[in-house]
């Protein structure tokens, strides 16, 4: 099974895991992990362990995090490590919806064409929104 895991700081990993399965829906292999203000590194990898036990060494792991070099996402490395290969994971930092709608999507699709996927949909819309359409019934 591939696993899709959002870890941030503060509520972002869950919000994300909220809105995305409004647009996918719900699904048992999508997971949050927050590192909350005032927690110590300690509780939050007990927090990640957690979250990593029902996972095996055949399954891969997508991590998203919101900072590549911040705590949520190292500590989460060093905990994923501790478990299985890290040749079956894979870990984006600056993790948004768009990003995260292919992650799902292209869950069939070889490990690193689904990352391809990921950070191409990513910079599609990372862009100015313009409400110059060129059609006075547009907005």
């Amino acid at each position: 099974m591939r696993y899709l895991l959002f870890v941030s700081h503060g509520t972002l990993a869950s919000g994300m895991a909220q809105a995305l399965g409004m647009l996918v829906g719900e699904r048992e292999n999508v997971r949050q992990v927050a590192f909350h203000d005032g927690m110590g590194l300690p509780a939050f990898k007990e927090e990640v362990e957690k979250v990593l036990a029902p996972m095996t060494a055949e399954d891969e792991i997508i991590v998203m995090a919101d900072l590549v070099s911040g705590s949520p996402l190292t500590t989460t490395m060093a905990a994923i490590s501790e478990k299985m290969d890290l040749a079956r994971v894979r870990a984006v930092g600056g993790m948004n919806l768009p990003m995260a709608v292919p992650a799902v999507e292209e869950e069939d699709s070889p490990l690193d064409e689904t990352v391809a996927a990921m950070m191409a949909c990513a910079a599609e819309q990372m862009r100015p929104f313009s409400a110059d359409t060129g059609s006075e019934d547009d907005i």
